[in-house]
């Protein structure tokens, strides 16, 4: 059974979102319906997460084809049992944002994120790359054993 989240969790689930992370992925379905798991790196910003991506790249390419992804963040796991430590699932959904590369709006996001990911601003201008917005659907935040938390988002 989950727990409510209150607000000293919602304030710890925002840290976490903020950067308080070891590393993260993204959950794409492929053509075959199958999940593929890769590296992401989310950008929380203004109380939206942002993801910059290339369209290159297979996890962009399936959520051309569906637009349902989870975001997992990875924690500092402090304790020896591996499944006891902390984790964040998000799910949701991703838009691409339809924006010029000199616009003051993407210029302002590629800022943002090069103070998270060093040399984003050189290969985030890129034709293929862009921003994207995530919009939650649900969260899961895992503290260990007995201890899960769940919202849902309207």
């Amino acid at each position: 059974m989950h727990k409510e989240i209150d607000t000293k969790k919602e304030e710890e689930i925002e840290k976490i979102m903020k950067g308080n992370f070891m590393s993260s992925a993204i959950g794409t379905i492929d053509e075959e319906e199958y999940p593929l798991v890769t590296k992401i790196i989310p950008m929380f910003n203004n109380k939206s997460i942002y993801l910059l991506m290339s369209d290159l790249s297979d996890h962009t390419r399936n959520i051309l084809k569906n637009n349902k992804i989870s975001i997992y963040y990875f924690l500092k796991e402090e304790k020896e049992q591996k499944l006891n430590n902390k984790r964040l699932t998000i799910i949701g959904t991703v838009k691409k944002l339809d924006l010029k590369k000199n616009s003051v709006e993407f210029l302002y996001l590629l800022e943002s994120y090069e103070k998270i990911e060093i040399g984003s601003k050189f290969w985030g201008t890129f034709s293929d790359f862009n921003f994207y917005i995530f919009k939650p659907k649900r969260l899961l935040f895992i503290e260990g054993f007995g201890k899960a938390y769940k919202k849902t988002f309207t």
